[in-house]
């Protein structure tokens, strides 16, 4: 298998960093009575101070002789700050891994899951696809994070008292969308048919839900074979994205969204639907909210990408790796998924893993959570998103939704640059 766009190498002051520390034997350091503290690093929303609080005090009440200490940190400062600390050698003993190239440029720094106390029964707790997908993150396939839980986009949330009120079901195919966009504007209440985020990376998400229903395998072959970006099937699913703005079933109001502002219109009843990652599924627990797919011709076609959201590392440089890792599994397939799975923060990687009853407690919560289980569980391709260039060509799929550039002209210009080797 090829990872030529997968993960970067460490700098080779990262290599020697490991080497020097290749005595640490992962032992456990105790206090006087006996406790082992561990450091557990993470993001806000991986899955957030709120959800971590209540795992961290169940673990520990389960385990008295170890003590957890969180740290959280904003995502956007998370990767710069986890790097540099892991370089200087700071006590970090449980690391959240972003998944993308960041999982490759950090993976020096971090202890094989095979090398774990726990790691060979650990690595068969999880479904295969989520430790292939694992696998990619690293160079060489080695598994070097566990999986925790997947999410997925482009999905939408919609407004069942909206739809209610417009006498039609919830929509999943082209023709469907756009009768609920022309009962709307026959309403005549201005609430908008659809609202998403217009961030290019975004916009990259949507272009390539709608790509993925050409192509189920093109992200795939970009991703880890050297696909080309500029292929058939990119052209048309970018332009049957650019065809739901030009015959009226999305408006072009969205496109000066920004992220927080279409989904704020959402929350006040001002859109039936907003399109985002599946991360904003959880609004199904705060109001009369379903999930529907992204609109294919055809709801056999509908589909997304779907990916690894969090996985769980363990630093090499750590003297505490049993301790750590014990933590990892409560984390991971252990009673703590019940709390961040309940929250819907994503679906877990848990092998044969069910919400506790109880948890949704209407059919249309029951519906949608199915909704998403199929979507995430049976991607058209991962989402693992190239970075920089989500960034790039998303500005494109924007120029050609607003008619400035044609999808041949993206795609070719997509191409070139994903030719400079820069991402």
């Amino acid at each position: 298998m090829k990872f030529s766009r997968t993960s970067g190498l460490m700098t080779a002051t990262a290599g020697l960093a490991l080497v020097l520390s290749g005595c640490s034997a992962g032992g456990a350091e105790t206090d006087a009575n006996g406790v082992t503290t561990i450091n557990y690093w993470s993001w806000d929303g991986a899955p957030g101070e709120a959800v971590v609080d209540p795992i961290i005090e169940a673990f520990e009440a389960e385990n008295p002789d170890i003590k957890v200490k969180y740290t959280e940190i904003g995502q956007t400062d998370f990767k710069p700050k986890a790097a540099q600390s892991l370089g200087a050698g700071e006590d970090i003993d449980v690391l959240t891994v972003q998944p993308g190239a960041w999982a490759g440029e950090v993976q020096d720094y971090l202890l094989p899951v095979a090398d774990w106390a726990n790691g060979d029964d650990l690595r068969t707790s999880f479904t295969d696809t989520s430790i292939t997908q694992a696998e990619r993150m690293f160079a060489d396939g080695e598994l070097m994070a566990v999986p925790v839980y997947s999410t997925g986009s482009a999905v939408g949330i919609y407004n069942a008292d909206i739809l209610g009120e417009l006498g039609v079901t919830p929509p999943r195919t082209w023709a469907e969308f756009k009768t609920m966009s022309d009962a709307l504007k026959a309403q005549g209440k201005g609430i908008l048919p659809v609202t998403m985020p217009s961030e290019d990376w975004f916009q990259d998400e949507a272009a390539l839900t709608s790509v993925g229903q050409v192509d189920p395998d093109f992200f795939n072959q970009v991703r880890y074979e050297d696909g080309k970006w500029d292929t058939d099937a990119y052209v048309e699913g970018l332009k049957n994205y650019k065809a739901l703005f030009d015959n009226g079933t999305f408006d072009t109001a969205t496109l000066d969204m920004d992220y927080g502002t279409a989904m704020t219109t959402f929350d006040e009843g001002k859109s039936a639907v907003a399109f985002n990652g599946s991360w904003e599924a959880g609004r199904i627990f705060s109001g009369n909210y379903g999930i529907v797919p992204f609109p294919a011709e055809s709801a056999e076609k509908a589909s997304l990408r779907a990916g690894l959201d969090v996985m769980l590392g363990i630093p090499a440089e750590s003297t505490k790796h049993e301790a750590a890792a014990k933590f990892v599994e409560y984390m991971s397939v252990g009673a703590g998924v019940d709390e961040w799975a309940s929250a819907l923060k994503g679906i877990a990687a848990k092998e044969g893993y069910q919400l506790p009853e109880g948890v949704l407690s209407t059919d249309l919560q029951k519906q949608s959570y199915q909704t998403l289980v199929d979507l995430i569980t049976e991607p058209a391709s991962d989402r693992n998103n190239l970075g920089a260039f989500s960034d790039y060509v998303g500005a494109n799929v924007k120029q050609v939704l607003l008619g400035s550039m044609t999808a041949e002209d993206a795609a070719k210009d997509g191409q070139a640059e994903l030719e400079t080797g820069n991402f």
